[in-house]
């Protein structure tokens, strides 16, 4: 019985020491995160959410800045094109004018009419550009007025090259006329052997001399 008694004893001095420390481990286990742990996981979340937004942000600025260059391209691009354009267009415009320039210019160029010696009949080979010349005076600025000057070569007397030169200008003016230029647009002149076209005392020179010229005034 005495035996009993102690065991019971004993038991219950377990029970008093056992008991705060498992009061306290149950105290320990409800009681939850303390102050200091608590604060570091809010660091840590607080870390997380800025380490998000900075590569959001990151992102955003990797979008725009994507965006800007493609912009700048479009626009170098664009600018490149109108010069491009703008060039073509000049020479272009350039190149018509030329082209407009050199169509006046042979529509208001005429053909010198060529004579033998001593001799103011226009030549047969003559005849085409003649016809070509009163085509022109006829379709291109028929409001022109013509001078034709008559001319001859050294040999002869200065007065009798002087008649000869107007007696060539006449024949042309005659011509020009009968092909309908109006006879009140032509005017003639004779400059006999005073004007050579060709120095030289030769027929290769004076071939060149023997001439009518046509000029537009």
């Amino acid at each position: 019985m005495k035996r009993w008694s102690n065991t019971a004893s004993m038991l219950a001095l377990c029970v008093l020491v056992a008991a705060p420390v498992w009061m306290g481990a149950c105290c320990a286990v409800s009681r939850g995160p303390s102050a200091e742990e608590l604060a570091a996981m809010e660091a840590e979340r607080q870390r997380a959410v800025e380490d998000s937004l900075r590569a959001v942000r990151a992102e955003e600025e990797a979008r725009l800045a994507a965006e800007e260059e493609a912009r700048r391209m479009a626009e170098e691009e664009a600018r490149l094109a109108a010069e491009e354009e703008a060039r073509l267009a000049a020479e272009e415009e350039a190149r018509l004018a030329a082209e407009a320039a050199a169509l006046h210019a042979e529509r208001m160029s005429l053909s010198t009419i060529y004579f033998n010696y001593d001799r103011s009949n226009v030549r047969e080979d003559q005849r085409p550009a003649l016809d070509e010349n009163a085509q022109k005076l006829r379709e291109y600025q028929p409001e022109d007025m013509v001078v034709v000057e008559g001319h001859a070569d050294e040999r002869g007397t200065i007065e009798y090259n002087l008649a000869l030169g107007e007696r060539r200008a006449q024949a042309v003016k005659t011509y020009l006329v009968d092909a309908g230029v109006a006879d009140s647009r032509i005017e003639t002149v004779s400059f006999g052997e005073e004007k050579p076209a060709v120095m030289g005392s030769d027929e290769s020179a004076w071939s060149q001399n023997r001439r009518v010229e046509l000029m537009r005034k």
